[in-house]
């Protein structure tokens, strides 16, 4: 391996090691954030709302890494993501606490651009599907501490301390990465073009109008979910590559693959501490254990896809994953039933966990193969919006369905709703996984 894959190797899993812990930590404070700042019926938008803004900095970031290089959009997204969470932790209301949220998303959706674009540009291709793996890695020592120390600082101290340790610990983190920044060739500049940035917004809109939509009743719910099912149905089909959403064969079908496998994850995701809190009166530094789980098993799947290197059992390896994620998301619709143990749900969590790790660094290490290296930057801004919009969709429209399902007499299973549309979303990921089987060059 040379010098600079070496050093961004190590500079990329300090990075996403911090940023994984930020996720898990705060979807373990979420539910107390809530009962301190908000109602429940903000859950959705308060944990949701910072995929949005992943959305609007995914665009900006694919067409700045192309014309200008990665040392802008890297450095400053790691400014926004460390100010985002120092005003979520110091939040005074709600509202507050989102923008900062949202901040934080501005900040996630330029650093992962950057960093995908910069394995593209300087790792030899069969080392890939390493680096992708080894950004799986990074997740594992977080998943174990992470949720759990979020947990113990919660039942100890408060949810803000979690917050205020985010920003030191991702500036320090940027540290190994900057010697590889100064040695980057100089790129070649061209004019700045961002064509879709007024669709990245309305995208973000209309994902923030589905989740405030679940906040609302009546004729107001509806009008918001309209509105923002429009703007979505606008945005959408102009942000991702010709054909996404029919699973062309080809990088339009590995973005689809993954826009609803990550949907189905995070539907899954951001209610398992409430349900493990309200169903089962898990304590906050137990239930980040559980979320530690899907954590493990991912990087289990990651391992497993570096030790395939025939390219046509590598194309394969997305359904396989997209099958492990929709068994998951049968076995977990179990979870939010009283009268079972959640072990039994948690381990459909665990295949969700697995599945997931077998397709997104599979998934990367295709899509980038498959594309020249002038529109790397293209390709990876498509693979991180799918990460962002697949799940904040997804929790948009549980959020609207949820609202109306107690609305109309389900309190008596009030989660129903978000287990139900996790699992259309598995098994739509699924059937689009099945078009991944044959190559077809962009």
């Amino acid at each position: 391996m040379r010098a600079n894959e070496q050093l961004l190797m190590f500079g990329s899993v300090a990075l996403i090691a911090c940023f994984a812990f930020e996720a898990l930590a705060t979807t373990n404070t979420m539910p107390h954030v809530i009962s301190d700042l908000g109602s429940e019926q903000w859950y959705s938008l308060a944990a949701g709302v910072v995929l949005a803004g992943q959305v609007i900095s995914t665009v900006i970031a694919g067409a700045v890494c192309d014309a200008k290089g990665v040392k802008l959009p890297l450095s400053g997204g790691i400014f926004l993501f460390t100010f985002g969470a120092l005003a979520a932790g110091l939040a005074p209301s709600l509202a507050f606490f989102i923008t900062g949220r949202a901040i934080q998303g501005l900040g996630g959706g330029l650093v992962f651009v950057s960093l995908y674009v910069l394995v593209g540009a300087l790792v030899a291709p069969n080392r890939r599907p390493l680096f992708f793996a080894a950004f799986s890695y990074a997740w594992v020592v977080p998943s174990m501490i992470g949720p759990a120390l979020a947990g113990y600082i919660v039942d100890v101290w408060h949810w803000r301390p979690v917050f205020y340790l985010i920003t030191p610990v991702t500036l320090l983190a940027l540290i190994p990465l900057a010697p590889i920044l100064r040695r980057l060739e100089q790129h070649d500049s061209r004019a700045l073009e961002i064509p879709h940035l007024f669709s990245g917004m309305l995208a973000a809109g209309g994902l923030i109008a589905l989740q405030l939509a679940g906040g609302f009743t009546g004729v107001m719910m509806w009008m918001v979910f309209v509105l923002g099912t429009g703007l979505l149905a606008y945005a959408l089909p102009r942000l991702f590559p010709t054909g996404t959403f029919r699973a062309r064969r080809g990088v339009p079908s590995l973005v689809v693959t993954r826009f609803l496998l990550m949907g189905a994850l995070v539907g899954a995701e951001f209610f398992l501490p409430l349900v493990l809190d309200r169903v089962h009166d898990w304590s906050a530094s137990t239930t980040g254990w559980a979320i530690a789980l899907g954590s493990i098993t991912w990087t289990i799947g990651s391992w497993v896809q570096t030790k395939i290197t025939n390219p046509s059992r590598r194309r394969q390896l997305p359904m396989m994953g997209a099958t492990s994620v929709a068994a998951g998301a049968i076995i977990a619709c179990l979870l939010p039933v009283s009268g079972l143990s959640p072990l039994i749900g948690l381990s459909g969590w665990a295949l969700i966990g697995l599945g997931l790790g077998l397709t997104i660094a599979t998934t990367s290490d295709l899509a980038l193969g498959l594309t020249e290296r002038a529109c790397h930057g293209k390709v990876s801004a498509y693979l991180q919006l799918a990460d962002s919009t697949g799940p904040a969709l997804t929790m948009g429209v549980i959020s609207i369905t949820a609202s109306t399902w107690i609305n109309y007499g389900g309190q008596a299973f009030p989660y129903a709703p978000a287990s139900a549309i996790t699992l259309i979303v598995a098994v739509g990921g699924l059937l689009a996984s099945l078009r991944n089987r044959t190559a077809q060059r962009t």
